[in-house]
């Protein structure tokens, strides 16, 4: 039984708080779960203050616009400061540093209410208040055992700055914040160099930290390390692309201060390029509004043709390689999107336009990343309306711009398939098939392409510890079983979307997925993969980082799959 959802008032220090109490979509009755250590309250626990921050936090460092001269920031507050700045010199001990002003703006933060001891106050209408203070097992990692919990609004300030005129392939060492309240640690970047110098950058997705974990099985942590490996891996990238969902829940701000403050360090290394999930614009009950504003309020991106719905779309060239972020948040239905699908008719058409004037400019490789998958070896990409309802015509667009690679998140598996290219509805109901162009070379776990023609799908599983099952590789019985909504795919349709695939799986093998197509968020496995560019030649790497963070030992890292691109 569902608390009733009510409106009332409370007082945190000197102001009045507005507050609802809200829930999770999934919930299950307290006295069924297996949890018997909870401890029930009749009274609530007194609610701690949400202490406003005074030093710059929730920092993060974005492409946007020309990556030789340009860099965007963007931080959090607790108060406004009007010297609000952005220091940025060549020298790491901040010497001469240009300064750019950056502006700030109020924002409504909601966070969960806490005990002073800092942990989640939840409530079951017949129960009574608990929290999750020494809690483990599945059905709190899964959610089961969570009930619903009061949000207070916070004012706190977002401050965006832009950097300009900056030198190509330079690096520089920056400092946020201001005099009056202090400054941030040093982070540094590298500005982009001349077309046909190589470069490095990694792939990581889905991080997507849940607040119920963040004292359970903090999944912030394993996002965090997962990165770290893919840094040190990689050895010191240009750049991180994360194809999205950083968090579980966008409305809940202690999603992201939790996830930033676990990453912060490794994202201020390097600058980072961010593509929207679904659950970066989530509200924490089902049936109120989503956050449309979340996504951009934490990344200072472009915004192209004045959208924000989720997120943004936008695009930029890195040593000639030209990159597309795409927003497949765009599925409201409008004028412009009258069906809802995943990309609304006006971003498909400046992608067009866009990938046009890149290649028309000279680009030998264009990369698109986007967070909803065409192709992958999980449910969604065959089972998310709106991307269905713009398969074939997204397809077709990348096939007609000759997109080389597709990087996407979403579904929490290893995905990567042969270079596919575009076929009508009629053909299959896929809308791919594999190009028969180029020649290919196999090796033990290595595939090289030599001229192909086609577009490759990429999904290097997830970073955080949420999981999918490969769906694909199980019997159509299993299928029909877990995901009702693909019961119409025949055997002939699994195998023929197999045939796609070149490489794939679930890095851990749970029995939970004997019965399911989720773990429930325990996975010790993580995932990222490494790209190289040099010249004509790019390289993709595949990794596994496993181990358990909780036994406090060092991680083990695995190159797991490997493919070379190489155009003559």
């Amino acid at each position: 039984m569902r608390p009733k959802k009510i409106s009332h008032k409370i007082f945190l220090g000197s102001g009045v708080t507005t507050v609802l109490l809200l829930g999770i979509a999934v919930f299950e009755h307290l006295t069924n779960s297996p949890d018997s250590s909870i401890e029930f309250m009749e009274n609530k626990p007194e609610v701690a203050e949400v202490q406003p921050t005074t030093v710059p936090n929730r920092i993060s460092v974005t492409f946007n616009g020309d990556t030789r001269t340009r860099m965007g920031f963007n931080w959090y507050t607790g108060n406004h400061y009007e010297d609000a700045s952005v220091w940025i010199s060549t020298s790491d001990d901040l010497q001469d540093p240009i300064v750019f002003d950056a502006e700030g703006e109020a924002v409504t933060s909601r966070y969960a209410e806490r005990t002073e001891d800092g942990f989640f106050i939840f409530f079951d209408d017949e129960l009574g208040y608990y929290t999750d203070q020494d809690k483990k097992g599945p059905e709190w990692t899964s959610g089961v055992a969570v009930g619903y919990l009061e949000l207070t609004d916070e004012t706190e300030y977002v401050y965006k700055a832009l950097a300009t005129d900056l030198e190509p392939d330079t690096t520089y060492y920056y400092q946020v914040g201001s005099e009056s309240s202090g400054k941030s640690a040093v982070g540094k970047f590298t500005t982009s160099g001349e077309t046909g110098d190589d470069f490095t950058f990694v792939q990581y997705t889905d991080t997507q930290n849940a607040y119920w974990n963040e004292h359970v099985h903090n999944e912030a942590i394993y996002g965090a390390d997962t990165l770290e490996k893919a840094i040190d891996t990689a050895d010191g990238p240009e750049f991180i692309l994360h194809t999205g969902d950083v968090v579980e829940t966008a409305e809940v701000e202690d999603e992201w201060v939790d996830i930033f403050s676990k990453s912060q360090r490794l994202w201020m290394q390097q600058p980072l390029a961010v593509a929207p999930g679904n659950h970066d614009e989530h509200a924490l009950h089902e049936g109120t509004p989503l956050q449309i504003d979340a996504f951009n309020a934490h990344f200072n991106v472009p915004v192209t043709n004045d959208a924000i719905d989720g997120g943004s779309y936008y695009s930029f060239d890195y040593n000639g390689v030209h990159f597309v972020v795409a927003n497949t948040n765009d599925n409201k239905v409008s004028a412009d999107n009258p069906e809802g699908q995943a990309l609304g008719e006006e971003q498909l058409n400046w992608i067009r336009t866009d990938i046009k004037r890149a290649r028309d400019a000279g680009a030998e490789w264009v990369i698109l990343s986007f967070h909803k998958p065409l192709y992958s070896r999980s449910y969604h990409s065959l089972a998310d309306n709106d991307v269905q309802k713009v398969r074939d015509e997204f397809m077709q667009t990348i096939d007609e711009l000759d997109v080389d690679l597709a990087l996407q998140g979403h579904d929490h598996v290893f995905s990567r398939t042969e270079p596919l290219a575009y076929v009508s509805s009629e053909e299959s109901v896929f809308n791919a098939r594999v190009s028969e162009a180029g020649e290919i070379i196999e090796e033990e776990n290595k595939s090289t392409y030599i001229s192909p023609e086609g577009t490759i799908f990429v999904l290097p599983h997830a970073a955080g510890t949420k999981a999918y099952v490969d769906l694909y590789s199980r019997s159509l019985a299993y299928i029909h079983d877990m995901r009702t909504d693909l019961r119409w795919m025949t055997q002939e349709n699994v195998n023929a979307y197999n045939d796609l695939f070149a490489f794939g799986g679930q890095p851990q093998q749970e029995e939970v997925f004997s019965d399911s197509y989720a773990n429930e968020r325990q996975s010790l496995v993580q995932s990222f993969a490494v790209y190289h560019v040099e010249d004509k030649i790019l390289t993709v790497e595949m990794y596994e980082v496993s181990g358990d963070l909780s036994e406090n030992v060092e991680r083990s890292v695995d190159k797991v799959h490997e493919f070379e691109i190489i155009k003559e």
